[in-house]
C-alpha cells in the first residue's frame, strides 16, 4: 500500500508540473530563509564559547553617573574601559581573581628586512594565555611576555614577513611612538569569527605608549580588563570586595568628581560591574567593538517564521486550487472501497512528499544564498562536514512540521468528496476559498510593510550619502603621518605640503589630530560653576580651506600670528551653547586656567557634520595649540578629479622620498565618512532581500487565490462571453477584487511601517528624511503593480478559455 501511495503521489506531483513547481520553490524559500536564521541565531549564540574556562571569565565595567552631560532620561554611562592600575589592585587584594588581562588596542609600524607595513597592535597582559584559550601554534604559553622586548603574531602576520620560515627568535623593528628591537617569541591562531576578542599582533602592555604615565592615573579609563575566578568565587562576594577596591584606589578623586559636578550624595557617582564573557556579545548597555543587539535576531527569526507561516498558506491555497481536477478520482476510490483515512493518507503523504523535494531545494538555496548572507549580515558563517548533520536534522524537522501543517486542510478538503455526487455530475466545482482571503491579505500585509521599509531606508541612506555636510568630502585623501606623538608630526605635514607644490593636481594640504570617523577628543570643562563640553580638533591653518568649510565671522588662524598658536576658532553650535552675542570679543576658558581669561576666539565657522548624522552638530573648536590638543597626525590631501590613479602614484612617490622606511597609507574621506553608516546599509540589504522572498511568495498566494477563484466563476465567465463580454472586461472583473485585497494591505501596512519606521530605523538619525505621503504612494503603486501581474495568469487564461468547454455539461 505504501509503495502504491508513493507511485500515485509521484504521478501527481509530475503530471501538475507547474502547480508542483510553484508550491516546491514557495516552500524552499521559507525552508532556506529558516535555515539561514537558524545558522545566523547559532552564530551570535556561539560567541565566545570555545574557550576553556569561559564560565569563569568576566569582564570588568564602570557605570558612572554622568556629571557633564546630565540626561534625565539616562544619567549612567556605562563603558568597558578602566583605569590601568585596577588589574594589579584586583589580583593583589582579591583572592578569588586567580589571573587577568588587560586588552587595549593601537597601531604601528613593523619592519622586517625590506618588507615594511602598518600593523594593528594588542597590547596585553601575561595572563592573557591564561584567562583566553586561542590556540598556541609555536612557542612556551606559561613563558610568553616574561621580558618587554617580545612579540607574539597570528600566522597571516609572520607569513607576510618571514614567509615559511619559522618567525620563533627572529627580531622585527617596531616603530609605536619610538622605534625598538622586539623578539618572536610565539605564533598564535587568529582569533575565530565568533571571537569578540580579536587581535594579529600581541604585544606587553608595558610597551604602549604613556604606559607608565597611565598607570598611575586613576581618571584614566583606556584599558579593558579581564578576570578569570576561582572555582570557589561567589559573584555576590566579588562585587562586594570590587566597591572596597574602587573605595580604597578611587574614593578621593570619586568625592572630587562630586563636588565638582554638584551631585547630590544620595546619587551612587562610581561602581565596578562585570559581565560574564559569554553574554559580552550581545550587551548592547556598554560600548565594545563587536556588540550585536539581540533584537536582530528576534527580528529576522519573526521574519523567518512569518515567511515560513506565508509558504504554508500558499500550500493550502494552490492545493485547493488544483483540488476539483482530482474529484473523480476521488469518486472512483471511494466507490472501489477507499476509506477516508486512507485518502488522507494519499494526499498527506503527497503533502510531505513535495515539501521534502522543496527541503533538497531549499538546501541548495542556502549553499546558493551563504555568501550573499554573510554579507549582508556581516557574519563569516561555514557550512563544514561536521555542520551537515545539524543541517539535515533542521531542515528536516522544518519540512515535517511544514509538511503536517501545510497538508493536512488540503488532504481532509479532497478525501470529502461525495462520490454519488461526483461521479453523477451534480458535484459543484465552486470552492469556499473565503478563509483564504484574510491570510492572503496578511501575507501581502506583510509584504507590503517590508516595501514600504525597504523604500525608507533607501530614501535615508540616500538622504545621508547625499546631504551637504557643510564640508567637501571628494577628492579629499586621508594619509597618517605616520610619525610618533611629537613634534615630528607637524614637521611631516610641513614638508609634505612644500613637496606637493610641485605637483599641479594637488590641489592643497591641511594637517590634522585625527580626521572624521578615525576618533575624536571631547574636552569636559567648567564655565562660571557651569559644566560644558566640546570636541576640539588641533589643527594647521590650511584645515578649513582644504575642506571648504565656511567662515561665518572672523579669520581663519594664520601662521605668521603668534598669538594664534593658542587662538581657537569655534563653530555656531559652540556659540549658542556659551550663550556669546559677540563671540569675537570672548575668550574660551576650556583649560580652566585661574589665571588667564582663555583662548581668544578669532573666528566662528558655519556648522558642519564633523560626527555621523546619528548625532546632532555639538560645540567644537579647532586650535593649533600642539602641547595642549595635540599634533597633526593626519594629513588631508585635496587633489583635482582628473586621473586619480595617477595622483596616487605621485603621492606615493613623494611619500617614499620624503619618508622611505615608513609605509604609504590612505584612505579617500567619502569612503571614511559612508563607513559610518556600514550597519544601517547591512540592514537595508538584510530587509531588501526578506523583502524579495515576502513578495515573491506573497505573490505565490495571490497566484493561488486567483487560481480558486478562477476555478469558481468558470461557467459564469463561460456565460459572460456568449453574452458578448470582451476579453478586458472580463479581466477587469477577475483582478478587480485582488487590487482591492492589495490595497486593503498596504492601507493596514501604512502605519505599522510608519510607526516602527519611526521609532526604530529613523529614530537613530538626528538629521532625516521627512515621512510625505508620496512616499507611501509610490510603495503603494510598486505594490499593485506586483500584485496586478501576478493575478494577470488565471484572468487571462480563463478570458480565453473557449465557453463551449466550460459550458458543454450544462
Amino acid at each position: 500500500m505504501l509503495h502504491n501511495y508513493l507511485k500515485v503521489a509521484g504521478r501527481n506531483i509530475v503530471k501538475r508540473k507547474l502547480y508542483s513547481f510553484i508550491n516546491a520553490f514557495g516552500l524552499s524559500i521559507g525552508i532556506a530563509f529558516c535555515v539561514l536564521i537558524c545558522l545566523y541565531i547559532r552564530d551570535e549564540r556561539s560567541f565566545d564559547q570555545f574557550h576553556a574556562h569561559k564560565d569563569h571569565i568576566l569582564r570588568l565595567e564602570e557605570k558612572s553617573y554622568n556629571r557633564w552631560e546630565k540626561d534625565p532620561a539616562e544619567p549612567y554611562q556605562r563603558s568597558a574601559y578602566l583605569p590601568a592600575g585596577l588589574l594589579p589592585a584586583v589580583l593583589d587584594e582579591i583572592p578569588e581573581v586567580e589571573c587577568g588581562t588587560r586588552l587595549t588596542s593601537g597601531s604601528g609600524i613593523m619592519r622586517y628586512q625590506d618588507k615594511i607595513f602598518t600593523e594593528q597592535l594588542s597590547y596585553i597582559d601575561p595572563g592573557f594565555f591564561k584567562v583566553f584559550s586561542f590556540t598556541l601554534r609555536e612557542g612556551n604559553p606559561d613563558k610568553l611576555f616574561q621580558t618587554p622586548d617580545e612579540i607574539v603574531l597570528t600566522p597571516a602576520v609572520a607569513r607576510k614577513y618571514f614567509g615559511d620560515e619559522s618567525p620563533l627568535g627572529k627580531t622585527i623593528s617596531m616603530d609605536n611612538n619610538g622605534e625598538k628591537t622586539l623578539t618572536v617569541t610565539g605564533v598564535i591562531e587568529a582569533p575565530p569569527a565568533n571571537s569578540s576578542i580579536t587581535f594579529t599582533v600581541l604585544m606587553p602592555i608595558t610597551q604602549r605608549p604613556f604606559f607608565e604615565r597611565d598607570r598611575e592615573k586613576w581618571g584614566n579609563f583606556s584599558f579593558p580588563t579581564f578576570i578569570r575566578l576561582n572555582d570557589q568565587a561567589n559573584l555576590t562576594n566579588l562585587s562586594a570586595k570590587l566597591e572596597r577596591v574602587v573605595q580604597k584606589h578611587m574614593g578621593d578623586r570619586l568625592e572630587k568628581w562630586r563636588k565638582e559636578g554638584n551631585v547630590s550624595p544620595d546619587i551612587k557617582i562610581f561602581e565596578l560591574q562585570f559581565s560574564k564573557l559569554t553574554d559580552m556579545h550581545m550587551n548592547t548597555a556598554v560600548s565594545w567593538d563587536k556588540v550585536s543587539d539581540p533584537q536582530y535576531s528576534l527580528i529576522l527569526g519573526g521574519i523567518a517564521l512569518l515567511i515560513l507561516i506565508i509558504a504554508c498558506i500558499n500550500y493550502v491555497s494552490l492545493a485547493l486550487t488544483t483540488s476539483t481536477a482530482r474529484r473523480t478520482e476521488v469518486g472512483v476510490r471511494k466507490v472501489v472501497g477507499a476509506q477516508k483515512k486512507q485518502l488522507v493518507y494519499q494526499f498527506g503523504l503527497e503533502s510531505l512528499m513535495l515539501a521534502f523535494v522543496s527541503m533538497f531545494l531549499g538546501l541548495g538555496l542556502v549553499f546558493l544564498f551563504l555568501p550573499a548572507f554573510n554579507e549582508f549580515t556581516g557574519k563569516s558563517i561555514r557550512i563544514g562536514l561536521g555542520d551537515a548533520g545539524l543541517l539535515l536534522g533542521a531542515s528536516a524537522s522544518i519540512t515535517l512540521v511544514v509538511g503536517v501543517l501545510a497538508g493536512s486542510y488540503p488532504a481532509l478538503f479532497l478525501s470529502g468528496f461525495r462520490p454519488a455526487q461526483v461521479l453523477k455530475g451534480s458535484f459543484t466545482a465552486r470552492l469556499q476559498a473565503g478563509f483564504t482571503r484574510p491570510l492572503v491579505v496578511l501575507q501581502f500585509a506583510l509584504s507590503a510593510f517590508l516595501i514600504i521599509s525597504s523604500v525608507i531606508m533607501y530614501r535615508q541612506m540616500q538622504y545621508v550619502t547625499t546631504k551637504d555636510l557643510g564640508y567637501s568630502k571628494d577628492q579629499l585623501l586621508v594619509i597618517p603621518t605616520q610619525t610618533s606623538w611629537s613634534e615630528d608630526a607637524n614637521k611631516m605635514v610641513e614638508r609634505f605640503r612644500t613637496r606637493l607644490q610641485q605637483e599641479p593636481s594637488v590641489v592643497s594640504v591641511a594637517g590634522t589630530s585625527i580626521s572624521f570617523n578615525q576618533g575624536w577628543s571631547h574636552y569636559g570643562y567648567k564655565v562660571n560653576g557651569e559644566h560644558k563640553s566640546a570636541y576640539v580638533y588641533a589643527v594647521d591653518p590650511y584645515y578649513l580651506r582644504t575642506l571648504g568649510v565656511e567662515m561665518v565671522m572672523g579669520r581663519n588662524f594664520d601662521a605668521r600670528i603668534p598669538s594664534d598658536t593658542s587662538a581657537v576658532v569655534v563653530n555656531e553650535a559652540l556659540v549658542r551653547d556659551m550663550q556669546w552675542s559677540d563671540p569675537l570679543n570672548e575668550y574660551l576658558n576650556w583649560k580652566e586656567d585661574s589665571v588667564g581669561v582663555g583662548a581668544k576666539v578669532i573666528g566662528v565657522v558655519k556648522n558642519y557634520h564633523f560626527l555621523s548624522l546619528e548625532k546632532d552638530i555639538e560645540p567644537l573648536f579647532l586650535s593649533m595649540d600642539k602641547q595642549s590638543v595635540g599634533y597633526l597626525g593626519t594629513m588631508l590631501v585635496k587633489v583635482s578629479a582628473a586621473n586619480l590613479p595617477a595622483t596616487v602614484e605621485k603621492l606615493r612617490s613623494a611619500w617614499k622620498e620624503l619618508s622611505p622606511e615608513k609605509p604609504f597609507d590612505y584612505t579617500f574621506l567619502d569612503e571614511d565618512v559612508a563607513r559610518q553608516y556600514e550597519s544601517y546599509q547591512r540592514w537595508m540589504g538584510i530587509m531588501g532581500l526578506s523583502t524579495a522572498f515576502a513578495i515573491l511568495i506573497a505573490c505565490l498566494g495571490l497566484f493561488g487565490l486567483s487560481g480558486i477563484n478562477a476555478v469558481n466563476r468558470t461557467k459564469e465567465i463561460g456565460i459572460r462571453k456568449v453574452m458578448g463580454a470582451t476579453l478586458a472586461h472580463i479581466f477587469v472583473l477577475l483582478n478587480r477584487q485582488y487590487l482591492m485585497l492589495a490595497l486593503v494591505a498596504f492601507v493596514g501596512a501604512i502605519p505599522a511601517s510608519w510607526y516602527v519606521m519611526t521609532h526604530w530605523w529613523l529614530a537613530d538619525f538626528k538629521f532625516r528624511i521627512t515621512l510625505g505621503w508620496e512616499l507611501f504612494a509610490v510603495s503603494m503603486l510598486i505594490g499593485l503593480a506586483v500584485a496586478l501581474v501576478t493575478v494577470s495568469y488565471h484572468a487571462v487564461k480563463a478570458a480565453m478559455t473557449n465557453p463551449a468547454e466550460t459550458l458543454k455539461y450544462e
